[in-house]
C-alpha cells in the first residue's frame, strides 16, 4: 500500500506533463493544398487568439477544417512566454493564400486579461515590423477577445501597428458588469479612449451579441 501511495504522485505528475505536452501541439505550417474558385484569397493574415486557460486544442480542429476546405492554411504559430517574449514557428510564403496564425500563451491562467493586451499588441507590432503586415483579421475567444478589443482601442491607431480588417469575437465578455459589480472599470477605460482610435467605422464595444464566457 505504501509503495502505491509513493508512486501515485509520480503517475499524476507524468499524466499532467503528458496532457500539457499534448495541449501544446499545433498543426504546424503547411501549404495551401487547393484553391476554391468561389473563395477570395488575400495576403492578409488571420490571427486565432484563445481565451483564459486556452491552448492549441482551442482552434486545432477549426484550423484543420479550414485547410481541408481550401479556405486558408496555417503559416505560423506564435507563442508568448510569461515575460512577453515571442517564439515564432513556421514558414510564411508571401502569397495571397489566406494565411492563418495560431497564437498561444505559455501562461494562460491569468487573474485578468490585462496582460494579454500587452502580449497581443506585441504580436501585432512584430508582424508589422518583421513581416510587413499592414492589415489583419482576428478571431478571439472569451478573455482573448476582450484583450484584442482593448489592444485595438488602446494601441490600434499607432503607426507601428497594422490596421484591423475584420474581427470575430466568440463569447467575449467585453463589458463584464453585473448586479453585484455594476461598473466594469476596464470597459469604462475602453469607452474613454474610443475617440483616440480615429476610426469612425469601429463601433463601441458591446456584449449584445457576444455572449459571456471566461474559459479557453
Amino acid at each position: 500500500m505504501a509503495s502505491k501511495l509513493t508512486a501515485l504522485p509520480m503517475v499524476l505528475g507524468a499524466s499532467w506533463l503528458g496532457l500539457y505536452w499534448a495541449s501544446r501541439q499545433t498543426l504546424g505550417s503547411e501549404p495551401l493544398k487547393r484553391r476554391r474558385p468561389d473563395w477570395p484569397y488575400t495576403v492578409t493574415p488571420t490571427l486565432f487568439v484563445p481565451g483564459w486557460g486556452g491552448n492549441a486544442w482551442t482552434y486545432n480542429r477549426l484550423l484543420r477544417w479550414l485547410a481541408r476546405q481550401g479556405m486558408g492554411h496555417q503559416v505560423l504559430t506564435i507563442c508568448v512566454d510569461r515575460h512577453g517574449g515571442l517564439r515564432v514557428k513556421g514558414h510564411w510564403p508571401n502569397t495571397a493564400s489566406n494565411p492563418l496564425i495560431q497564437v498561444l500563451f505559455d501562461h494562460p491562467f491569468t487573474a485578468d486579461y490585462q496582460q494579454q493586451i500587452t502580449w497581443i499588441t506585441s504580436i501585432l507590432r512584430y508582424l508589422k515590423s518583421h513581416d510587413q503586415v499592414t492589415t489583419y483579421n482576428l478571431v478571439a475567444h472569451s478573455w482573448g477577445g476582450s484583450a484584442a478589443v482593448s489592444s485595438l482601442f488602446l494601441h490600434g491607431g499607432a503607426a507601428d501597428m497594422p490596421q484591423l480588417n475584420r474581427m470575430v469575437l466568440l463569447g467575449a465578455p467585453v463589458d463584464e458588469h453585473d448586479r453585484t459589480h455594476p461598473v466594469d472599470a476596464a470597459f469604462q477605460r475602453l469607452q474613454a479612449v474610443r475617440a483616440d482610435l480615429g476610426n469612425p467605422s469601429v463601433p463601441a464595444p458591446s456584449t449584445t451579441s457576444m455572449g459571456r464566457s471566461q474559459d479557453g
